[in-house]
């Protein structure tokens, strides 16, 4: 089980090392279209029918998928309090704390996961598309199933660690 939790993290590792990548790269587009669409709008008069879309829909996407690559680091907020303050010397309740609270996570994201994709595929939302962009909204709307998908991911990851962790690991 260790030499598949290793290659399993390895690709866990991977895939936050992609998001990081894409996650920069949609901060750097949102910064340069916002600063650009400020100048335009203030100085000039004028306004891309699309930079406000872009900034929004980028924004909902790193969101998302940063929030997964988040949750995998460390970053998000747990019951980290609740486990350090009753788990004090009692590795077996931070153990078991700590799958019951990933499962948990995982549980809920499989179902916002599935109706997610569920919706953005449904027919009214392939047959519409926004305004300024002219982008299907599918697009967009599938950003948010796959983060969940993402903590999905993680959220495994985290209980075989847990579960295959010895008591001086922690």
């Amino acid at each position: 089980m260790t030499s598949f939790l290793k290659v399993y993290s390895k690709w866990m590792d991977f895939i936050v090392q992609v998001i990081k990548i894409v996650v920069a790269i949609a901060l750097v587009i949102m910064t340069i279209v916002t600063f650009v669409e400020v100048i335009r709008r203030y100085a000039f008069g004028l306004s891309f029918v699309w930079a406000e879309e872009l900034t929004r829909f980028l924004l909902v996407g790193v969101t998302f998928i940063g929030g997964a690559a988040a949750y995998k680091i460390g970053g998000m907020a747990c019951f980290d309090l609740v486990i350090t303050h009753f788990g004090k010397g009692k590795i077996k309740f931070t153990k078991t704390f700590k799958i019951i609270d990933n499962l948990l996570i995982a549980l809920f994201s499989v179902y916002l996961a599935y109706n997610g994709f569920s919706y953005s595929f449904a027919p009214m939302v392939t047959r519409m598309s926004s305004a300024g962009l002219k982008l299907n909204m599918t697009f967009v709307y599938i950003t948010i199933p796959i983060g969940f998908a993402l903590i999905v991911l993680f959220a495994i990851e985290q209980i075989l660690k847990t579960i295959t962790e010895k008591e001086g690991d922690e």
